[in-house]
């Protein structure tokens, strides 16, 4: 018989909590008090020009606090609360902050690579990359095991692919005014984080691993045959 597919829904835990009521209130605040969405634009967002020939190193986080509308906001709160509950779960709260500005840095840095790669100069907000981030953690965490994305029966890894593709969709097909660089960026940081593969020891262990396993096959390609010969011999 096969198994039932139920659709799960997680908790609002305390830092998804906070961080929803901080990003909205921020977006509610820059839309009504027109002064502040002024300096927002000037001072907070991410570009080329903004960091290089401006020098706001800042706007490599603060970029992230902020949302276009409400719509941008919504859909980037909806995907934290369902990926991110879980981890908030397990994780301590000072982890859980961390993670998500480390993973907001990491889109940054890779939003200005990018720019300076392509030479172009787009004001680039929204916390996207965390976002993304945390769902690289979850699919790491869940790897190798069956979710239900949608009601889809999926592994981690290609619930990963599912969200890589849904980007590139958006921009070539929709032309959605999304940053690619963003979200790859915060899902590079955030499996680096989640996998450890950041910690030399780790990449260490990783290659002394491969190291042996090609010297195992080595050692077995050079193995003496003792299998019987096809030929016959006769008197």
């Amino acid at each position: 018989m096969a198994q039932q597919l139920q659709f799960y829904w997680p908790p609002f835990t305390r830092n998804i909590k906070i961080t929803l009521v901080g990003l909205f209130t921020l977006w509610f605040a820059s839309v009504m008090i027109a002064p502040l969405g002024a300096f927002v634009d000037d001072y907070l967002l991410i570009s080329r020009s903004a960091v290089i020939d401006q020098g706001q190193v800042w706007t490599l986080i603060t970029y992230a606090f902020w949302h276009a509308d409400f719509t941008h906001l919504l859909f980037n709160g909806f995907v934290l609360w369902m990926f991110g509950a879980e981890l908030d779960q397990r994780w301590s709260g000072t982890r859980w902050w961390r993670f998500n500005l480390l993973c907001a840095l990491g889109g940054g840095l890779t939003i200005l690579a990018s720019q300076l790669l392509l030479s172009t100069n787009f004001p680039t907000l929204g916390f996207s990359a965390a976002v993304m981030g945390v769902v690289a953690a979850f699919a790491w965490r869940h790897w190798n095991d069956r979710l239900n994305l949608l009601f889809l029966p999926v592994t981690g890894k290609t619930m990963l692919l599912v969200f890589i593709g849904l980007d590139i969709l958006f921009v070539v097909a929709g032309r959605e005014a999304i940053s690619i660089a963003g979200h790859l960026g915060g899902m590079a940081t955030g499996l680096l984080i989640a996998s450890e593969y950041w910690r030399p020891s780790r990449i260490k262990r990783a290659f002394i691993r491969r190291r042996q396993r090609r010297n195992l096959k080595l050692l077995r390609s050079k193995e003496p045959d003792n299998k019987p010969s096809d030929r016959s011999h006769f008197n």
